[in-house]
């Protein structure tokens, strides 16, 4: 959600599926010959996947995964091993909350040899590839076809005041049943050790940049202008040594850990929906939420630029298909709580809102003016001015009476992302949908104020914000806020779960 605002950019401008075919696929094995102190071997960095064929793969889905997905709430064995709609989705949350669980997290010191996918089921324990070694085998063991899944081997890459930092990195790619290549972060741990060697300061953006792609059939080099090098497969042994993960990262302690107790969600379940967020190098500040993605942002999953009503109907929707679908739909929940959360978080509801002993009452989509303190009210003079925010001459070149006219009586939010508007480089790689753009009634969008001048997105004050000018008032606002959408998010799982 965005009271932790970050971004991760330009997913979308890799070609997951793989490009460029390396056909010498010879790295170093990084490791002595057995029975041997020194020295090095070559291998075939796609044995280091094995696939369904692997008996060791097959016992560990049948016997350990299956008692340990006993112990898991509401965790089907049928829907696992079955070819059902959601099923695929389902074995990879299961895989992946296997591995954190049940692998030691160990950091790299960026010079220990790659384990096999059975070193690390014997040893319990790895680092961020063996972890993703694991991963991708046991996808694959389980049936999942290798057209959707790729292990990555690359970069984290951080932006700050325009400067990047690279972490070098192995991380998991599956191709959901919905078509999209989404990340499964081998890092995730129980617990981890606290370490960071990077600025505190909020990045504009923060990036996985992929230099190779390889399942259990394929290696290949990504061709993106911004990696590829002609000759860099002719070297490939020389670059793949000098690649040295050593990046990790947990999962971010969001709404969701809040509101979902363990007495209404399983544990398992609530980790399957942490995936969803990644936190690099133990930062809040570059917490990465995938609903984020400027690539497939639609300002009404955030309720920006005054799309309230919209926003609740597409809330409802996701609920919906939670409720029907449950587990094997877990992404429609956490599009719906992460919407939820930044109603709370962008809209105007948070000031004009009914607070009682202490706290804002929740929104009711249903009956809208329910629960309002006053009217919304954005004359001049009031506490809501539109007179001291800024407007888009470029979609509106209206005045603040003109957005008072516009808007008086409304929960309104912050514009986003509009035509010639940019207030940061996140925003200015983010676009809306061509099909709101056309709608004849956008252009009144432009005389609303800014995201970033009266969102109450984190504890801290931003230097942009202007609707409260003091710390003191704008932190009450955040708790007040951040209160009710764990409430919502609260009541909105046990309301929709249907274990």
């Amino acid at each position: 959600m965005c009271f932790s605002f970050s971004k991760i950019s330009q997913s979308a401008k890799w070609n997951w599926d793989g490009e460029r075919i390396v056909h010498d696929s010879i790295v170093p094995s990084s490791r002595p010959p057995a029975g041997h102190s020194d020295g090095n071997y070559d291998i075939d960095v796609r044995e280091f996947l094995v696939n369904e064929r692997n008996v060791v793969m097959r016992r560990t889905l049948e016997v350990d995964i299956k008692k340990f997905m006993a112990k898991l709430p509401h965790a089907s064995w049928d829907l696992f091993r079955s070819r059902d709609p959601g099923s695929f989705d389902f074995r990879a949350h299961i895989i992946a909350e296997f591995v954190s669980q049940r692998i030691q997290y160990l950091q790299s010191d960026g010079h220990d040899p790659w384990q096999f996918p059975e070193e690390t089921l014997t040893l319990k324990s790895g680092d961020c590839e063996d972890r993703a070694l694991l991963i991708a085998s046991l996808l694959l063991a389980s049936g999942i076809s290798s057209f959707n899944v790729r292990v990555a081997l690359g970069k984290f890459r951080v932006s700050i005041h325009g400067k990047h930092q690279d972490y070098d990195h192995v991380w998991v790619m599956y191709k959901s049943e919905s078509g999209n290549w989404q990340v499964i972060e081998p890092a995730h741990a129980r617990k981890i050790s606290t370490h960071t060697t990077i600025k505190k300061e909020m990045p504009e953006q923060a990036e996985y940049v992929p230099f190779y792609l390889f399942n259990d059939v394929h290696l290949w080099q990504v061709q993106h202008p911004s990696v590829y090098k002609k000759d860099i497969a002719k070297d490939l042994k020389r670059n793949w040594s000098s690649l040295h993960p050593e990046f990790a990262g947990w999962v971010h302690k969001s709404l969701l850990n809040q509101a979902l107790s363990p007495d209404i969600c399983p544990s398992w379940v609530l980790n399957a929906l942490n995936r969803h967020f990644t936190s690099i190098l133990w930062q809040k500040n570059l917490t990465i939420d995938d609903v984020d993605l400027p690539g497939s942002y639609d300002p009404r999953e955030h309720f920006d630029n005054g799309y309230i009503k919209e926003g609740w109907q597409m809330v409802k929707k996701q609920l919906e298909k939670f409720e029907t679908q449950g587990v094997k739909n877990l992404d429609a929940f956490h599009h719906a709580a992460h919407a939820i959360a930044d109603f709370y978080a962008h809209t105007s509801y948070g000031h004009f809102g009914k607070v009682t002993n202490g706290s804002l009452e929740l929104f009711d989509p249903d009956n809208p003016n329910n629960n309002l303190r006053e009217n919304p009210d954005y004359a001049p003079g009031t506490s809501f001015d539109f007179q001291k925010f800024s407007r888009n001459g470029a979609v509106n070149p209206g005045t603040a009476e003109d957005a008072v006219n516009n808007w008086q009586g409304e929960i309104i939010s912050g514009r986003y992302a509009q035509k010639d508007d940019s207030h940061d480089l996140a925003e200015g790689i983010t676009c809306i949908p061509g099909s709101l753009l056309k709608d004849k009634h956008f252009t009144r969008r432009g005389l609303l104020p800014h995201h970033n001048e009266i969102a109450v997105d984190d504890d801290t004050r931003d230097k942009q914000h202007i609707l409260y000018t003091d710390q003191e008032t704008y932190a009450k606002q955040y708790q007040l806020r951040y209160d009710a959408a764990t409430q919502h998010i609260k009541q909105a799982f046990k309301q929709y779960w249907k274990p």
